[in-house]
């Protein structure tokens, strides 16, 4: 049927120009019926097409869902529920224990706020609870570097806090403002906490002395230094050589005189050396 064909003559505005084309006569008088035809089979492409891209999203996803599902199932089966509580309630017990601490030194005002987390909590609270520790941790972590914990030296205590009897000889008695460590000359000397150094210099009796300034309104003296290795006005953290023991000043032997001022006054250093 295709065989028969019809001659189709296009002719320009002009008529100058003229081009003769052969179509198929059953195409002429059916066009409609084709054109249909193409519409239908290029939509049913396009079908296919959108069909084709959902299925392969839909599987991604859906694959994608799983491994999130199958991840997460994976973390609460990792997750012992009562071990976790167990380790909550202990860090509850050692943020309390650093309150009572806090409080026999008169430092009620500085005690972390709000310490302890509920005693319950289910599974799906675990996020919530590692930020709330998290959270309190790393204020304990700031408060604790800013109050002057521990020891400045590794030497024996060789004499206390209070009153004693004159080391010169004498049985007088004096008072005895700090604590001493016994050492060798040039052993480091470190700050207890952060802050910032106020005094380097020589201080009567002290010798070559170092005193800094902490947070919440504490100082820290460290006397008969050998050595000074900070200056006035320099930060300090914790832990940092701020010096070196000597026998510089008013002694007796090589040591480090240490003292704890708190709201300017002079206190035991010894409640101080340990949780």
């Amino acid at each position: 049927m295709l065989k028969h064909k019809t001659s189709v003559l296009f002719v320009d505005n002009t008529g100058s120009e003229k081009k003769t084309i052969l179509i198929p006569t059953l195409i002429l008088l059916k066009w409609k019926r084709y054109l249909l035809m193409i519409v239908a089979i290029f939509s049913l492409l396009i079908g296919l097409l959108g069909f084709s891209i959902y299925s392969q999203t839909r599987n991604y996803y859906h694959s994608a869902y799983n491994e999130k599902l199958l991840h997460s199932k994976q973390i609460i089966r990792a997750i012992d529920l009562d071990k976790a509580k167990k380790s909550f309630q202990s860090i509850n017990q050692s943020m309390k224990r650093i309150n009572t601490f806090m409080e026999k030194r008169g430092l009620s005002d500085f005690k972390l706020k709000n310490a302890g987390g509920p005693e319950e909590f289910e599974m799906m609270q675990v996020n919530e609870m590692y930020e709330f520790y998290a959270e309190h941790i790393l204020e304990m972590e700031n408060f604790i570097e800013n109050i002057p914990l521990g020891v400045p030296h590794d030497g024996e205590k060789t004499s206390g806090f209070g009153y004693r009897y004159n080391p010169f000889g004498g049985m007088n008695v004096e008072s005895h403002a700090g604590i001493d460590f016994r050492g060798n000359v040039g052993e480091p000397v470190k700050s207890t906490a952060r802050g910032k150094v106020i005094f380097a210099g020589e201080k009567g009796g002290y010798g070559n002395c170092v005193i800094i300034k902490h947070a919440n309104n504490f100082e820290t003296l460290y006397g008969h230094l050998s050595e000074i290795s900070v200056k006035e006005n320099q930060s300090v953290e914790v832990g940092e050589a701020i010096g070196k023991l000597g026998n510089t000043g008013r002694s007796t032997g090589p040591h480090l005189h240490y003292e704890i001022i708190y709201n300017g006054d002079k206190v035991n250093p010894e409640d101080y050396l340990n949780l």
